[in-house]
């Protein structure tokens, strides 16, 4: 007689495994939690809790609701909740989220947004900017500053 182990049906309760040799080339999604011990050269995308941890490479957008940084990111990093640098992380890009901690050693390079909104996806920002108008800025009162354009 089969045994069936009933699947988790709480995505927290998954945990994915990137292994230290592994290498995955592409978008990595996950609805649970995700460890990444290897190398994703491509966007990770977790609906859960993301680590990477010492030795772990990500080249490429990490979006996460909570993460922890051991390793090395290049890309952008949003993270919707909490966003933790340990002292062995390298981070080479730019860092959205609502709550972060920094632990003494780490790198950092490029800027931070700590307004509490994590940016939309590559997806959700093509859909946005499908139907959105551009303000026209009006200097001045000659006939081409009314057909938005500046002179300089």
């Amino acid at each position: 007689m089969a045994r069936n182990t009933p699947s988790p049906t709480n995505p927290a309760e998954q945990h994915n495994i990137l292994g230290k040799d592994t290498v995955i080339e592409g978008t990595l999604r996950s609805s649970g939690n995700v460890h990444i011990s290897g190398t994703v050269k491509g966007n990770v995308e977790v609906q859960g809790r993301t680590v990477i941890m010492p030795g772990g490479v990500v080249e490429g957008e990490l979006v996460s609701i909570t993460a922890e940084i051991g390793g090395t990111v290049n890309g952008q990093i949003s993270v919707k909740e909490r966003l933790v640098l340990k002292s062995t992380a390298v981070v080479d890009g730019d860092l959205r989220t609502a709550k972060l901690v920094i632990e003494d050693g780490a790198t950092f390079t490029g800027r931070c947004d700590m307004s509490g909104s994590t940016s939309p996806t590559r997806s959700e920002q093509a859909e946005i900017a499908v139907d959105v108008p551009r303000p026209t800025r009006r200097l001045g009162s000659s006939p081409d500053a009314q057909k938005g354009s500046v002179r300089a």
